[in-house]
């Protein structure tokens, strides 16, 4: 941790067949504008992080991203 802590926050995390969900959820919040990226955990589980300063508007674009699905 640096000086001033974290500045990522994993929005989601997912693994096996709905490991899709993230890189889908990346590409809406890269279309967004907001700061993010993915991560991979052992090969099984792929997170989506964004930065701190982009959680409250990350947090609107999941719900919207879950009613659509």
């Amino acid at each position: 941790m640096g000086l001033f802590g974290n500045r990522w926050v994993v929005m989601r995390s997912e693994s096996g067949a709905r490991a899709d969900e993230i890189d889908r959820l990346y590409a809406l919040f890269k279309e967004q504008g907001l700061k993010a990226k993915v991560e991979f955990d052992g090969g099984t589980v792929k997170r989506v992080k964004v930065h701190k300063n982009d959680v409250e508007r990350a947090k609107e674009l999941i719900d919207v991203f879950d009613k659509e699905r």
